[in-house]
C-alpha cells in the first residue's frame, strides 16, 4: 500500500476478508460508548490495494447530534462520551449538532489532537453546530458560513475547506442542522441556500461531504441529488442517489468525487440521535 494511503483502508480490507465494488458519486459529471447496548447497522465496501494510486487519500467522517444541555439534563456526560465515541471511530472530521456551550467546552477538553470550527466566533445562536477535525490528517485553508432560517432565528451552517496533509489534496465539508418538526418553510429556505453554495463549492473541483441533522427522511437529500452530484454515503449511487438507511430518521451523510464505504447507523446510547460513520476514498487526480 503507498505510503500515503489512511491506514483504515488497509484496515478495512482485512477486517471484512472480501473485496466488493465500491459505491462511488462522481464530480463534475454527474466509545467511550456506554454499556448500555450498541448496535449498528452498516453496509461496507473496499478496493485493491493495488488499485489506489499514491496521490489518493482517505477521509473518515462522523456526525452526531449530541443533544444541548438546554434540552436535557446529562449534557456534559453526553458531551464527554460522545467526544470519545468519535475519537474511538478515528474520524478525520466530524459534525455536531446541538451543541451547549458548556458541552462545547467539555469536547475540547475531551478531544486531544482534534480542533474546532466555528466555536463561539459566530454568536451564541451559530456555535450550536461544530466541526471537529483532526490536526494531524489535515490542514484549514478555508472557513465560511451559510445564514439560514431556524426556528425564527437566522443561524449559520459552516462549512470548512480542508488540505489533506499527506498529498496536499482538498475538500469540502458542510455541517448541517436544519429546523425540525413542522418548520417545513424554514427548511425548504435552507435546503435552497445549502444547494446553492454546494455548487460553488463544485466549481472547485474538488470533492464535497454535506453531514448532520437535515430533520428530513429523504427530501433533503432528494432535493440536492437533484441539483448537484452528491449521492448519499450508505450505498448512493447516480441512478438511486438517496437509499433511505434502516430505520431511517433525519441524520445523512452526502458527497461526491469519493468512493464511500463501512457506513454504519450506530445507536450507542449517548444521545436521542444515533451516531453516523464512513469512510470516503478520494481516487487519484489522474
Amino acid at each position: 500500500m503507498p505510503p500515503t494511503t489512511k491506514s483504515f483502508v488497509a484496515a478495512g480490507v482485512l477486517a471484512l476478508g472480501l473485496i466488493t465494488t465500491p459505491a462511488i458519486a462522481t464530480g463534475p459529471a454527474h466509545a467511550d460508548t456506554s454499556t448500555t447496548s450498541t448496535t449498528s447497522t452498516s453496509t461496507s465496501t473496499s478496493t485493491t490495494t493495488e488499485s489506489r494510486p499514491r496521490n489518493g487519500y482517505g477521509v473518515r467522517l462522523t456526525t452526531f447530534n449530541i443533544l444541548s444541555s438546554a434540552m436535557a439534563r446529562g449534557g456534559i456526560d453526553r458531551a464527554t462520551r460522545a467526544a470519545r465515541w468519535v475519537q474511538g471511530e478515528g474520524a478525520t472530521v466530524a459534525a455536531f449538532q446541538e451543541v451547549a456551550k458548556d458541552q462545547l467546552r467539555q469536547m475540547q477538553k475531551s478531544m486531544p489532537g482534534y480542533n474546532f470550527f466555528p466555536r463561539r466566533t459566530l454568536g451564541t445562536r451559530g456555535s450550536a453546530i461544530q466541526i471537529a477535525f483532526k490536526t494531524s490528517e489535515v490542514k484549514v485553508m478555508e472557513t465560511g458560513h451559510v445564514m439560514r432560517p431556524f426556528l425564527g432565528w437566522q443561524r449559520p451552517i459552516p462549512y470548512m475547506r480542508f488540505r489533506d496533509r499527506d498529498t496536499g489534496r482538498g475538500f469540502w465539508v458542510m455541517a448541517i442542522h436544519n429546523a425540525p418538526g413542522g418548520h417545513e418553510t424554514e427548511r425548504d429556505v435552507s435546503t435552497r441556500k445549502e444547494i446553492a453554495k454546494i455548487k460553488q463549492m463544485l466549481g472547485k473541483d474538488r470533492p464535497v461531504f454535506v453531514i448532520g441533522d437535515v430533520n428530513e427522511r429523504s427530501e433533503f437529500c432528494s432535493h440536492v441529488a437533484r441539483a448537484t452530484p452528491l449521492v448519499s454515503m450508505n450505498g448512493g449511487t447516480k441512478k438511486k442517489p438517496c437509499p433511505v438507511p434502516r430505520f431511517g430518521g433525519p441524520d445523512w451523510m452526502l458527497g461526491s468525487g469519493a468512493e464511500f464505504s463501512g457506513f454504519a447507523k450506530v445507536y450507542n446510547g449517548i444521545s436521542d440521535h444515533p451516531a453516523l460513520t464512513a469512510k470516503a476514498w478520494v481516487p487519484s487526480k489522474n
